[in-house]
């Protein structure tokens, strides 16, 4: 007998989730403008690959909109980690090609002790 058949998330024949894909980012903080890669899988995965690399999750909130929230971690010059950043933004896909969030980004030290918060904008870009 036959074993069953794994199912994909998504089939050849349903369209991914709007923000699946990679984006190349403006990141805008009150003190500095820098750029960032952003990777959304299909199945929720969140991925920062800019900087110190950080790992989270996205969901879909309806009508294009989404959020993710990443934690990207913080290292010293001697390669310990000094803290992370608690990334937390609300998106809008703007069609299929862009979207852009804002939230705040809290930074904590290696205790875990929360040392400020900012306020942080994205204007990201598809890049396939």
């Amino acid at each position: 007998m036959p074993l069953p058949r794994s199912r994909p998330d998504h089939d050849d024949r349903s369209p991914l989730p709007a923000a699946a894909g990679r984006w190349r980012a403006l990141v805008r903080r009150p003190r500095e403008t820098s750029t960032a890669t952003f990777v959304f899988t299909p199945r929720g995965a969140a991925v920062l690959l800019s900087g110190t690399a950080g790992r989270g999750s996205w969901s879909a909130t309806g009508g294009g909109a989404f959020s993710y929230r990443i934690t990207e971690p913080l290292f010293g010059a001697d390669g310990r980690c000094t803290g992370w950043v608690d990334i937390d933004q609300t998106a809008v896909c703007r069609g299929a090609v862009s979207f852009t969030s804002c939230g705040v980004s809290r930074v904590h030290d290696a205790r875990g002790v929360l040392r400020y918060r900012v306020p942080v904008a994205v204007l990201a870009r598809r890049w396939e």
